[in-house]
C-alpha cells in the first residue's frame, strides 16, 4: 500500500488511468454510457498524460542540456582560474624580484645621497675653514713687513671672490692662496736696492735709495742735501700703526745704516748692518736715541699704558689717602694720655673743686677731656642730671669718631673693582688687536696685556693698604669710645657711690 501510495504522488495521470481501466468492468455492468464517458476521460487523460510527459522530456532535456553547460562553463572557469593562478603565482614572483631590486636600488641610492651630503657637508667646512684662515692671514697683512702688502691683499681678495660661488673651484683658489702666501716667503729671501721720493722723519720729502734685505730690514739713505737716514722699526702699536721709520738712532746706528746703503750702491760684497732678525723690539729699543728715560717719563708711559681706568683709580686712591690723613690728624687732637689726665682730673674732684676740674678738662682738646667737663659741671647736682649731660657728651664724641670710615671702607672696597673694570677694558683691547691681527705677534698683543695688568696692579695696590688702616683706625675708634664710656661710669660712682 505504501509503495502505490508513493506511486500516485509521482505518477498522478498514470494512477488515474489505471483506476479507471480498473473501474471499468464494474461499471460497465452497470450504464454503457457512463462506461464511455469513462473511456473518452481515460483517452483524454492519456492525451494529458501524454503532453505531460512530452513537457516533462523537454524541461528534462533543457536540465541536463543546462547542466551540461553549467559544468562546462564550471570547467572553462576552472581552467581560467588556474591559468591566472599560475599568472598570478608568475608575477608574484616577478614582483617579488622587482620589489627586492628596488630596496637593494633604494638602499644604494640613499648610501650614494648620504656620502653625496656627508661630502657637501665636509666640503661646505672646509670652504669655512678656508674663508676663516683667508680672513685670518689679510688681516695679518696690515701687521706685517710693510712690503708687497698691495699685491697679496689683491690675491686675498681674488681668492674671497671665488669662493663666493657655490660651485667654486676650491682647488683653484687654494692655489692663489698659496701663491699669496709664497710670494710673501719669497721676500725673505730676496734684496732690493731701489731709488723713490719718501718722506723723512722730521718731515721733509727728498729722493732716496731703499735697501731692503728679506723682512728683517728696510732703510732709507737721502741720496742729496744732508744725507739723512733712516730705518722701519717695529712699534708694537695698538691703533694699526705696528711699523715707523726711525731718523734719530741711538749710537752709531745712523752711520751703518748709511755706510750699508753706499755699500750696496757701489756693489761691495759685504757691509755691517744693524737690525734685529727677530724684529721682536715693540719700540725700536737699542736703535732710538734717548733710551734712558726720567723717573717722571718712565711713570708718564706706564700710566699711558693703563689706559683711562687709571683716572678714578688714582682719583679714589687720592681721597682714600685724604681720608687717612684726615682720620689721624683727628685722633690725634681727641685723644689724650688717660692716667695722666685721670690723675690731675681726680686730684680736683677729690677737693671738690669742682669749677677747677671743669677748667682743667676744658683746657685740653681730647674727647675725654670734653666728658669729664660735662661730670664736672653737674657734679653739685643730682647723679640723673650728671648721666644725662654725659650721655649727651657720648652723642656728640662718638659720632665724630666714627665718622668717614664708612667713606674709606667705601674706598678700599671700590678699588679691585676699579682695577677689574680695566683688566676688563685691557682684555677687550687684546682681544679686539686678535681679531684684527689675527694674534701673530705677541708683541702686537701686550698692550691690551699691560693695560689689564697694571689696572689690576693699581686697584690691589690702593685697596690692600686702605682696608688695613681703615681696620686700624675702627679699632681706634672703639677703643676710644670704650674708653670714654669707662671713666666717664667710673666718675660718676666716685661721686655718688650709693648710685
Amino acid at each position: 500500500m505504501p509503495s502505490f501510495i508513493r506511486f500516485l504522488k509521482t505518477r498522478p495521470l498514470t494512477a488515474l488511468s489505471l483506476l479507471a481501466v480498473t473501474a471499468l468492468p464494474a461499471l460497465a455492468k452497470d450504464d454503457p454510457r457512463e462506461v464511455e464517458a469513462l473511456r473518452r476521460e481515460v483517452a483524454t487523460l492519456e492525451a494529458l498524460r501524454a503532453e505531460k510527459l512530452d513537457a516533462l522530456e523537454r524541461r528534462e532535456a533543457a536540465r541536463w542540456d543546462a547542466r551540461y553547460k553549467s559544468v562546462a562553463q564550471t570547467r572553462e572557469a576552472e581552467d581560467r582560474i588556474r591559468a591566472l593562478e599560475e599568472a598570478f603565482g608568475r608575477l608574484s614572483g616577478e614582483a617579488s624580484r622587482l620589489e627586492e631590486e628596488w630596496v637593494k636600488a633604494r638602499g644604494a641610492a640613499d648610501e650614494k645621497k648620504e656620502a653625496l651630503e656627508a661630502a657637501r657637508e665636509a666640503t661646505k667646512s672646509f670652504r669655512d675653514q678656508f674663508k676663516r684662515r683667508l680672513d685670518e692671514a689679510a688681516a695679518a697683512v696690515s701687521a706685517d713687513f710693510p712690503v708687497g702688502m698691495e699685491a697679496r691683499l689683491l690675491a686675498y681678495t681674488r681668492v674671497a671672490e671665488t669662493l663666493e660661488n657655490d660651485s667654486a673651484d676650491v682647488l683653484g683658489a687654494l692655489k692663489l692662496y698659496w701663491r699669496a702666501g709664497l710670494s710673501r716667503l719669497d721676500l725673505t729671501h730676496s734684496r732690493t736696492l731701489e731709488t723713490r721720493q719718501t718722506q723723512f722723519e722730521d718731515g721733509r720729502v727728498a729722493p732716496a735709495w731703499r735697501l731692503r734685505l728679506g723682512t728683517v730690514f728696510l732703510a732709507e739713505l737721502e741720496k742729496e742735501g744732508q744725507g739723512a737716514s733712516q730705518i722701519l722699526l717695529r712699534t708694537g702699536s695698538l691703533q694699526g700703526k705696528t711699523f715707523a721709520w726711525r731718523q734719530n738712532l741711538a749710537g752709531g746706528n745712523n752711520a751703518l745704516i748709511r755706510d750699508a746703503v753706499q755699500a750696496a750702491v757701489q756693489g761691495k760684497p759685504r757691509a755691517e748692518v744693524p737690525f734685529d732678525v727677530l724684529q721682536f723690539r715693540s719700540t725700536g729699543s737699542g736703535f732710538t736715541a734717548g733710551e734712558t728715560e726720567t723717573l717722571w717719563e718712565r711713570f708718564k708711559a706706564w700710566f699711558k699704558a693703563g689706559g683711562v681706568t687709571l683716572y678714578p683709580l688714582f682719583a679714589v686712591g687720592f681721597l682714600a689717602l685724604f681720608l687717612m690723613i684726615e682720620r689721624l690728624i683727628f685722633y690725634a687732637r681727641r685723644g689724650v694720655n688717660v692716667d695722666k689726665f685721670m690723675e690731675g682730673f681726680r686730684a680736683h674732684a677729690d677737693r671738690g673743686d669742682w669749677e677747677a676740674a671743669a677748667a682743667y678738662a676744658g683746657a685740653s682738646r681730647g674727647s675725654l677731656a670734653r666728658v669729664m667737663q660735662a661730670v664736672a659741671v653737674n657734679a653739685r647736682g643730682t647723679r640723673d642730671e650728671a648721666e644725662r649731660a654725659v650721655q649727651e657728651a657720648l652723642l656728640k664724641e662718638i659720632p665724630a669718631h666714627e665718622r668717614r670710615l664708612s667713606m674709606l671702607a667705601a674706598t678700599g672696597t671700590a678699588s679691585p673693582l676699579l682695577g677689574l673694570l680695566g683688566t676688563v677694558a685691557g682684555l677687550v683691547t687684546l682681544f679686539k688687536t686678535m681679531n684684527q691681527t689675527g694674534g701673530t705677534d705677541p708683541k702686537l698683543l701686550s698692550g691690551g696685556i699691560s693695560e689689564a695688568l697694571i689696572n689690576a696692579e693699581v686697584g690691589l695696590a690702593i685697596a690692600i693698604p686702605v682696608l688695613l688702616v681703615h681696620g686700624w683706625l675702627l679699632e681706634r675708634s672703639d677703643a676710644l669710645n670704650a674708653t670714654l664710656s669707662s671713666k666717664s661710669l667710673e666718675m660718676l660712682n666716685r661721686i655718688w657711690p650709693e648710685g
